[in-house]
């Protein structure tokens, strides 16, 4: 699915590097739906701050989007529209602890481009204006 909304730059790489890391630590310990749930739940978690208020399609939107990156269509929304039987009694507290820990971090990333958005609006409205001079006053 190709969707476009303003904050993909800032959640792009983190997902990727979130899928990386959940295929190194339990790509050997869960089924491939569980990973793919588990990595759904953190992008879900991720993109809550800046989605999470707004319209819930849209969020799911963005959510789709995101996995997609990784995941194929038929992979991507089963990670979207269920929710696998765990294999191990610890997955459920896992699933928690990433969607917390990647709101946290998409909170933060957030507010990071909006900093940074306002400190570049500070410089363009603190930049020197054109002097004027008395020819200009008089024309």
């Amino acid at each position: 699915m190709d969707i476009q909304f303003p904050e993909f730059e800032i959640f792009a790489p983190k997902v990727e590097a979130a899928w990386s890391a959940l295929q190194q630590r339990y790509a050997n310990r869960l089924t491939e739906a569980e990973l793919d749930y588990l990595f759904a739940c953190l992008v879900l978690g991720l993109t809550s701050p800046a989605y999470g208020e707004g319209k819930p399609s849209l969020h799911f939107d963005v959510c789709r989007a995101l996995v997609a990156m990784k995941l194929p269509p038929d992979r991507a929304d089963a990670a979207l529209h269920s929710v696998p039987a765990p294999t191990e009694p610890w997955v459920e507290s896992l699933r928690e602890q990433l969607e917390s820990q990647s709101a946290r971090m998409g909170q933060t990333l957030l507010d990071m481009r909006n900093f940074n958005d306002d400190a570049a609006a500070d410089a363009v409205s603190g930049a020197p204006s054109r002097p004027v001079n008395s020819e200009d006053k008089a024309a």
